[in-house]
């Protein structure tokens, strides 16, 4: 009999671990969907009288009323809500958390807001926004969440790889494998399988949104949304795919053969929960059965860990997250204005121009079937006549009666809308409708009081999309290549070859002259030095994430339509009282009655009453800082002044010239004279060497005149010590050519021309060069 299961007992004993911590997940699965079962019942009703797919309450009889609604208010109110609340996309606003000098905290929140609107401006999350809205307007609850993707992107495999491979094969050692860390394609970042290329790298990474049902969303128990322990999220995934999608050893070890068998033969779709545990900062994969397919380390790395903000519930209780189902608010006022509207058929229906006369008046009958018109004659006209005419003959269907009754349900029927329009907060500005009498003031306070509970939702859709934007924020650098942030956002953050490298060419232009070589050289190096530390400072600030969060503050815009209008309104307010404000303190300033920086500073504070923009806002923040700096300066000097000191500074400069030429003149002259005593003296050294040289020559020939004749000569008084005489004549070659260079580099000296008020050129004096400082500090890229 073949072995049922294959397992060892260890795998087994696994298994058995496993199915048990499956089991215990699904039944707090089961518990917190039993604990909202009521609300999740009342949310199916609302969605089915959405849908038209659910009876009203049958206040009479099922004959009479029908079976679905004939005056579906539930499908106008939430066509009417979802739209005011969200109609246009969210932008992100992303800046300095405070107002002081932080370069590195402006970059990098001006490249987080240019990758978050590159995510968002497609339109996606503006749909899925709108569908979030949709359920929680409707059922009760809205649930949006973050997936992370991303493509693997292999690099070709370089020539010294291959041959180290040929070479590990050769000696039967497995190829060293390097850590390539997280490369897989989907959201959970699973480790890449052995085997795998070692050149894979994460490419092409973006954030995706996904409106979430309602019906396939469960929580941990808990009275704050940051409180909760766990979040489970219902999936469905082909049976064809579980192998590629779930970890298949995993499985393995918990079924036996029969479950393999049977789980390989299932047709159905594989089924389960996905299980966010904030306490072990895990992504767990259950199906329905028990089995755990896969766990996942913490895929996105957010502080709050959870992939969703806190979910949009319009009607929410403090210490409960259980919601409540909009509808059920006023589903019996509902009821009502549908028995109503049903009633008001019914009756219509019977509305008839009929009655009844005489079986054997054929005149009449006549008369009835006649077309519009037209007359027919009728016979014995005298007796009719005589009879009461054809009002006594013939009776008609009381038609008035019923119009009465219809003038009462139509005036019920519209308390009742109006009952529920109270309920709801919809005002009548909101669908559009309005009296000719109203005046312009009338509707402009029913615009602003009429939608507060409006204004409300449309606050609380924003939160949503700020926490989104949050969310992304922390996303994005920790995800994120810096090479896929540099292509999104068309910021610099890694250093081209070019920043690395020290002492940059100068252009041709600047060569041509030394002074003005050195100067762009030097400015050259500053700006790659503070280029370097600016990146540097980046990259730093993109890894910090606490840092990151303490100094730059994520915000939304609004998502309505109607706010982006008043503030257009706001703006031309604001210019307007601007352009009266400065035409009346003006000349209040060139009279020097107010200074200029206390009107700046009045004008400051009340245009931030109005809503400009961060763009407008860190302007006028300039202009009171400049003014208050400028305040403590003391006045510039008029014309008249500015001229004088001018001329002051030319006459010195002037005589600086002259004196500084006068000098140059004579230390020419100077080192001319030295130049020609020198000359002179080494002359005569010359002149001396060649006579005392004549002289021995004289002797030796002598010398050699005595010896041939047997007598010894005397010794000589004036011999030369040759080897002395050449070290002093290279001592004095040496110190002459000293000063010949010192004399050249004088003249040679870079001059500055000097010029008078007029521009016209005066004279000319040396200028000091600036010494490059081999010093200068290293940083990141130059050690």
């Amino acid at each position: 009999m073949a072995k049922a299961d294959r397992r060892s007992s260890d795998q087994q004993k696994q298994g058995a671990a496993l199915r048990e911590e499956g089991s215990k997940w699904l039944a707090r699965v089961e518990a917190a969907g039993k604990l909202e079962k009521q609300w999740m019942d009342d949310a199916e009703k609302a969605v089915k009288a959405y849908t038209g797919e659910t009876k009203s309450d049958d206040l009479s009889t099922s004959a009479t009323l029908g079976n679905t609604y004939d005056f579906n208010i539930l499908f106008a109110n939430v066509e009417t809500i979802v739209p005011a609340i969200i109609n246009s996309p969210p932008a992100p606003d992303i800046r300095r958390r405070f107002a002081d000098e932080d370069p590195a905290a402006k970059d990098v929140a001006e490249l987080i807001e240019r990758a978050i609107r590159t995510q968002v401006d497609d339109s996606k999350l503006q749909v899925e926004l709108e569908g979030e809205a949709q359920d929680g307007f409707l059922a009760g609850r809205g649930i949006i969440r973050l997936r992370f993707k991303s493509d693997i992107v292999k690099d070709e495999t370089t020539s010294e790889e291959l041959e180290r491979a040929s070479d590990a094969a050769a000696d039967g050692a497995p190829a060293e494998e390097p850590d390539s860390g997280e490369t897989a394609g989907d959201e959970y970042g699973a480790a890449s399988q052995p085997g795998a290329a070692p050149a894979e790298r994460l490419a092409n990474e973006c954030i995706e949104f996904e409106a979430v049902s309602w019906r396939d969303y469960r929580h941990g128990p808990a009275k704050r949304w940051k409180d909760r322990p766990w979040d489970a999220f219902r999936f469905v995934v082909q049976r064809e795919d579980e192998d590629a999608v779930f970890d298949a050893g995993l499985i393995s070890i918990q079924t036996n053969d029969q479950e393999k068998k049977a789980r390989g033969e299932s047709d159905s779709d594989l089924t389960g929960w996905e299980i966010w545990d904030k306490g072990s900062r895990k992504v767990i994969f259950i199906d329905d059965n028990g089995v755990v397919l896969k766990k996942v380390d913490d895929p996105l790395g957010l502080t709050d860990f959870f992939c969703i903000p806190a979910p949009v519930q319009p009607i929410e209780l403090t210490g409960r997250l259980m919601p409540v189902n909009p509808f059920s608010i006023y589903s019996k006022l509902a009821d009502e204005l549908d028995l109503t509207t049903k009633r008001i058929r019914i009756i219509t229906n019977h509305m008839k121009v009929k009655g009844w006369y005489p079986g054997d008046a054929g005149d009449i009958a006549n008369m009835l079937a006649a077309e519009d018109a037209e007359f027919v004659p009728i016979g014995n006209a005298d007796i009719w006549a005589a009879n009461g005419g054809l009002s006594g003959a013939v009776a008609f269907w009381p038609v008035e009666k019923f119009i009465a009754v219809l003038r009462e349900l139509y005036g019920a029927r519209e308390q009742t809308k109006q009952a529920i329009y109270e309920i709801t907060g919809i005002s009548d500005i909101v669908r559009g409708a309005s009296q000719a009498s109203e005046t312009a003031t009338a509707q402009n306070i029913k615009t602003q009081w009429g939608s507060l509970r409006i204004q409300k939702m449309q606050r609380m859709m924003e939160r949503c999309a700020r926490d989104i934007f949050v969310m992304m924020a922390e996303i994005i650098p920790a995800k994120f290549s810096h090479e896929t942030l540099q292509q999104m956002t068309g910021v610099q953050i890694l250093p081209t070859q070019q920043d690395l490298t020290q002492g940059a060419q100068l252009p041709p232009q600047a060569q041509q002259q030394y002074q003005a070589a050195v100067q762009v050289a030097q400015e050259a190096e500053q700006q790659r030095q503070a280029k370097l530390a600016k990146l540097q400072s980046i990259q730093q600030l993109l890894t910090q994430r606490l840092a990151m969060m303490y100094r730059i503050d994520v915000e939304s815009d609004s998502t309505v339509k109607a706010d982006l209008t008043r503030q257009k309104a706001e703006t031309a307010e604001f210019m307007q009282a601007a352009g009266a404000y400065w035409a009346a303190v003006g000349p209040l300033i060139q009279q020097g009655e107010m200074s200029k920086e206390v009107a700046i500073e009045i004008f400051a504070a009340n245009a931030r009453l109005f809503n400009l923009g961060k763009s407008v806002e860190d302007v006028l923040e300039k202009m009171v800082t400049d003014a208050k700096a400028k305040a403590g300066q003391p006045p510039a000097p008029s014309a008249e002044q500015q001229k004088a000191q001018a001329d002051a500074k030319a006459r010195e400069a002037d005589q600086a010239a002259k004196v500084a030429d006068a000098k140059l003149k004579q230390d020419a002259a100077a080192q001319d004279m030295q130049f020609k005593r020198e000359s002179h003296d080494m002359t005569m050294s010359e002149k001396r060497l060649d006579l005392q040289a004549k002289r021995q020559a004289a002797r030796i020939d002598q010398n050699q005149v005595l010896l041939a004749n047997g007598i010894v000569p005397p010794p000589d008084p004036e011999q030369i010590d040759g080897q002395a005489l050449l070290k002093e004549m290279a001592a004095q070659r040496d110190q002459f050519g000293q000063l010949l260079a010192a004399l050249i580099h004088e003249l040679s000296k870079p001059k500055q021309i000097v010029r008078d008020a007029q521009g016209r050129a005066v004279t000319a004096v040396p200028m000091q060069i600036p010494q490059h400082n081999p010093g200068a500090p290293a940083n990141g890229y130059n050690q």
